[in-house]
């Protein structure tokens, strides 16, 4: 897969989107996290938190910011808590510079997809409609262009 075709040099933000949630794929993230010993921080307002429990995070979502950073293998995805039927997450195009860092990025998606048994999209900034890539539960990515 070429990333150029999905990561612009334009500098604006991807959203990873997975579909057709609630909030128990919440638990399932972290869970998945943590088995697989992925790096992750949450944070409540910028400071960085220990709690897991999700419905205290959402409890405390109601006054303050969550977020949730992962770090793999030297791509960081970024997001926020919300109650929905879809979770969001942003990378930056600017860390994904190679054909490499795609298939560890396409993998980690993979891999994550066929644990929660959900579709994933990415979709330029703020745009779910317009999607480039779909990663299916049972392994299939498809280049959408």
């Amino acid at each position: 897969m070429n990333y150029d075709e999905v990561f612009f040099k334009d500098g604006s933000l991807r959203d990873i989107y997975i579909l057709d949630t609630d909030i128990q794929v919440w638990a399932l993230i972290f869970n998945y996290l943590e088995s697989s010993e992925i790096n992750y921080q949450v944070t409540i307002d910028g400071l960085l938190t220990r709690i897991r429990d999700i419905a205290e995070l959402l409890r405390i979502k109601k006054e303050a910011s969550i977020g949730i950073t992962i770090e793999y293998s030297e791509i960081d995805i970024c997001g926020h808590f919300y109650e929905g039927s879809v979770i969001e997450f942003d990378i930056s195009p600017i860390q994904i510079d190679s054909e490499k860092k795609i298939d560890v990025l396409m993998n980690f998606l993979k891999d994550l997809s066929r644990n929660l048994n959900k579709t994933i999209i990415i979709t330029p900034e703020m745009t779910i409609e317009e999607v480039l890539v779909r990663v299916e539960p049972k392994g299939k990515i498809e280049l959408i262009m």
